[in-house]
């Protein structure tokens, strides 16, 4: 019996019973700073590469560490105890106007003052560009560009006076957790990120493999890196990863 061979078949049938629910033509908050032209892959339903068996389970841990935390915030909701604040887990969020959805993990609403958390797990390294040091400044854009996105949200949602936000990182080697406050000017490059996005999907539609070219055009890709991680770098014309 190979435990690994079953463990990764899995793992697989998870990914693909979500992927069946997901909704098509819609950009999701959580791909909130990508490249453009990924995005428009993903809008417009291409195949996707196919991930090996160890980044399966690199991601597996996080969806872990993710269910765990939202399972302690509903015990902790059940708690026979006076509480001043409504708490939010899992919660989804619209912005019809740019055609995003997306689901943040955690939040809580008090006296009008919204709290986003987005929970990010994190290995020894790239813990250390965070908080070692000489942290980079520039490692987490896209997750501060994505709680933007949640806030937008949380703010058509709820009509909230404040909101604050935050990233709470978990290590994965250590189990150390730490949050990180975000400014809140990330809402705003949240919106201008969105609405440029929407306006290349207007301008190119289902062209943009003719016009959005790797290297040439802004944003496509934003950072060199994003092209080795990208589901659809076969399908690319990019030749960045090599």
């Amino acid at each position: 019996m190979n435990i690994e061979s079953i463990y990764h078949s899995y793992l697989v049938s998870v990914e693909d019973a979500r992927d069946y629910y997901k909704t098509k033509n819609v950009f999701h908050a959580s791909g909130a700073g990508s490249c453009y032209r990924k995005q428009l892959y993903s809008y417009f339903d291409y195949p996707r590469d196919s991930k090996d068996s160890r980044s399966y389970r690199l991601l597996r841990l996080g969806t872990i560490v993710h269910k765990d935390i939202e399972e302690a915030l509903k015990n902790y909701e059940d708690m026979p105890i006076d509480r001043e604040s409504d708490v939010f887990s899992e919660d989804e969020i619209k912005l019809p106007d740019f055609n995003v959805i997306g689901t943040y993990d955690v939040g809580e609403l008090k006296d009008g003052e919204f709290t986003l958390w987005d929970i990010k797990t994190a290995a020894a390294y790239k813990w250390s560009k965070k908080f070692g040091r000489t942290p980079d400044k520039s490692s987490d854009i896209n997750y501060k560009l994505q709680l933007g996105t949640y806030a937008l949200g949380v703010n058509q949602k709820y009509q909230v006076d404040k909101i604050n936000m935050y990233i709470l990182w978990y290590n994965k080697n250590t189990s150390q957790m730490r949050e990180q406050l975000i400014s809140p000017e990330w809402i705003e490059k949240a919106l201008e990120y969105w609405a440029e996005l929407n306006n290349i999907l207007d301008d190119c539609g289902k062209k943009f493999e003719e016009d959005l070219k790797p290297e040439y055009w802004e944003g496509v890709p934003f950072q060199n890196w994003e092209c080795k991680y990208c589901q659809y770098y076969s399908i690319c014309p990019s030749k960045l990863a090599e």
